[in-house]
């Protein structure tokens, strides 16, 4: 295998001398210390740019000889933004077709908001220039009301005058001082406004029909008998009226009233049924007198039968037995405990003659209400809860009761009851 590898002689080069290291020349510093402003031009914008200058060079190279021949009438004033930015559309508006404005047109719509668009349009009449208007600057070749009232100026330069400081001042006879001029536009011309006169205009009749005024909303007392009537006009105009619902929220009837007389827990009354009887939070039975005067600090008073007297009844206790709050729930538990085991020590009598159900005692009769409301049920569904579930301390009050129930002895004296 022959080999590839040749060799040559060394040739030598003239080398001129070395170029030194040239370093880019750093930029101007900055005096506020951040970078200088660049300024940035989109490629639209550009485009519009170049389409621009090509019109322009092109309408200059078509007149270029007509306006280097015309004589010249002095310094051209140099064109404002606004004609610069006219020639542009216009010059780009020449080299579209129809059909190229007509779809042009069409998206314009189609984008813009057609309140936009009309605003836009008013703005090109105001800009038409069709109406000569009070705001527009004077033409060149017509003299101001200053420049026409100052004399013109003469080539040659006025002579010096000589005065003789010496000599005290000569008095100059008095002159009147000059009005100043001023500017008054033809809108606020006093010609154009209406000549004043003398009479009286006629005063304005005034309303005489025969409708009257709408009634205004009653003012809210809550001591007023018709307190929950008006607050249902006023407020809640378009709903059915449930004066039920709203009871609640009546003011407490006076002492020895018509409304107080119909209470359920009124003490003037000769009997009371056993559901109506009112218990503390330790078990204890409340006559009718003594509920009136516990105060309402006490935490016994609530929105039930009777608001005016402190406790709760048995059927009430059982309500919240069963309630979805954790709170009422042992409050319940607590106090019917402790109410059954009163019943089972006999605070409240011994149950004889229960049995037959002619001769029913007060004992009896309460345990009736425990046992309308399900009161015992309520408890022992309560603490017969898995560990982990429900509430810890509802199952602890019910588990309390229970126990109660059990130490005072009603279950066994009265088995099968």
């Amino acid at each position: 295998m022959e080999s590839t590898l040749q060799i040559f002689d060394v040739q030598e080069r003239e080398v001129g001398s070395p170029k030194p290291p040239s370093f880019p020349a750093p930029a101007a510093a900055s005096t506020t210390g951040f970078p200088g402003h660049k300024k940035r031009v989109s490629a639209f914008k550009k485009k519009r740019q170049s389409q621009a200058e090509d019109a322009s060079s092109s309408t200059t190279s078509q007149h270029g000889m007509s306006t280097n021949n015309s004589p010249s009438s002095g310094p051209q004033k140099p064109e404002s933004e606004k004609e610069t930015i006219d020639k542009e559309n216009r010059a780009l508006l020449d080299h579209m077709s129809p059909t190229e404005i007509a779809d042009a047109q069409k998206e314009i719509f189609k984008n813009l908001d057609p309140s936009l668009i009309q605003m836009l349009l008013r703005r090109a009449n105001l800009d038409d220039g069709a109406a000569p208007s009070n705001f527009d600057d004077p033409p060149a070749n017509e003299p101001t009301e200053t420049n026409a009232s100052q004399p013109a100026p003469s080539d040659q330069a006025p002579d010096p005058k000589v005065t003789d400081t010496s000599a005290p001042p000569k008095e100059e006879p008095y002159k009147e001082k000059k009005q100043k001029k001023s500017v008054r536009f033809d809108d606020d011309s006093e010609s154009q406004l209406p000549p004043a006169t003398t009479t009286d205009i006629p005063a304005l009749p005034t309303n005489t029909t025969h409708f009257p005024p709408a009634p205004g909303d009653p003012d809210l007392d809550p001591s007023d008998p018709d307190f929950l009537e008006n607050l249902h006009k006023k407020y809640f105009p378009n709903l059915p009226a449930d004066p039920s619902k709203l009871a609640w929220m009546a003011p407490l009837p006076t002492p020895n009233s018509t409304a107080d007389r119909e209470s359920p827990y009124y003490p003037g009354q000769d009997n009371f049924p056993i559901s109506s009887l009112r218990f503390d939070f330790r078990g204890r039975l409340l006559p009718p007198r003594v509920s009136r005067v516990i105060p309402v600090t006490k935490g016994l008073h609530h929105h039930g039968e009777a608001p005016e007297a402190a406790g709760y009844t048995i059927p009430e206790l059982a309500r919240l037995a069963r309630s979805s709050v954790p709170g009422q729930r042992c409050i319940a538990y607590q106090t019917l405990g402790r109410m059954l085991y009163r019943l089972g020590q006999g605070e409240w009598g011994t149950g004889a003659g229960g049995r037959g159900g002619e001769e029913d005692d007060l004992a009896f009769g309460l345990w009736r209400c425990f046992s309308e409301g399900r009161v015992l049920q309520s408890m022992e569904e309560e603490a017969a809860l898995p560990d982990g579930v429900g509430h810890m301390s509802s199952k602890a009050y019910a588990v309390e009761a229970l126990w109660l129930f059990e130490k005072g002895g009603w279950k066994e004296k009265w088995k099968g009851l």
